[in-house]
């Protein structure tokens, strides 16, 4: 078995996601939609922080909820060592977040800007909408 460096992990479940996320869109439209604002979440945590962008992500609709969930899912996944165990509900993944220590929330919000690059670049490249 290969050994795969962070950043290809990363790369992976960012490919895995967006390969979902546009499978799962009725159209190109809305994929283009999705993926315009996956460009903007970036900003939003350097703006407001890992936390306020997350609480953000769960008051809206489809695609920032569904961004919430890739966020959390990649905290939790087991290339990462954030979490003990992984949460069934958004209220338990907040609980768990607002508990960690400075150290470890400033590693989350690097580790989700990482990943965020990754998101970001997939979801430009099968952007097919041609406006």
């Amino acid at each position: 078995m290969a050994i795969q460096t962070k950043q290809q992990k990363r790369a992976a479940f960012a490919l895995k996601q967006i390969k979902n996320l546009k499978d799962t869109k009725k159209d190109d439209k809305e994929f283009h939609e999705l993926a315009n604002f996956i460009v903007g979440v970036p900003n939003m945590i350097l703006s407001n922080g890992l936390g306020q962008t997350l609480a953000f992500l769960l008051t809206k609709k489809d695609k920032q909820k569904k961004t919430f969930w890739v966020i959390k899912d990649w905290l939790e996944s087991d290339d990462n060592s954030f979490f003990t165990s992984k949460s069934n509900t958004e209220m338990d993944f907040l609980t768990q977040f607002t508990t960690v220590e400075q150290r470890k929330y400033l590693s989350m919000q690097d580790e989700t800007l990482r990943l965020m690059e990754w998101l970001k670049r997939y979801a430009r490249a099968f952007d097919d909408f041609k406006e």
